[in-house]
């Protein structure tokens, strides 16, 4: 991520379903602020789904109590519609994603934020989909994964 700019140890990439029916919103915040407690600054989403839309919005609310830390979107190519550009700090293309086949980006964008991650604050439900994946990638690769739907 720019040229290695964050540190895995002090950021956490949220992974989850587009839609997150029974998602507890206070536990997701409780969750957030327990991270930035033992040192957690960056904040990773990818912006496609409801999952990631609350969490962006709750890690935007909490800037005002905690303003050093940052919410970041990665997007998966240039023409990515973002949802809200005012809830981030910046928005991050994976480096060399413009030369993955366009079926690959969103793929390729959800293993590198895991990849740059420390940690993983998730809704995942079932065991199908880009969610599901991304979620048993950042169990392999040992991130702490918190998973608000168990």
């Amino acid at each position: 991520y720019k040229g290695g700019e964050f540190m895995k140890s002090n950021t956490a990439t949220f992974i989850g379903h587009r839609n997150c029916y029974g998602l507890d919103v206070d536990k997701l915040k409780i969750e957030i602020e327990s991270l930035i407690k033992r040192g957690v600054t960056e904040f990773l989403s990818g912006g496609m789904g409801e999952f990631d839309r609350i969490s962006a919005r709750v890690v935007h609310d909490l800037k005002k109590k905690y303003p050093y830390i940052k919410n970041n979107l990665v997007i998966p190519y240039l023409n990515f519609k973002v949802f809200n550009e005012d809830l981030f700090d910046e928005l991050i293309l994976p480096e060399a994603i413009e030369l993955m086949p366009p079926k690959l980006t969103i793929f390729f964008r959800n293993h590198d934020m895991v990849d740059n991650s420390q940690y993983a604050i998730c809704f995942v439900k079932h065991n199908t989909g880009g969610a599901a994946s991304t979620y048993k990638y950042a169990l392999r690769k040992d991130l702490e994964v918190i998973n608000l739907a168990i």
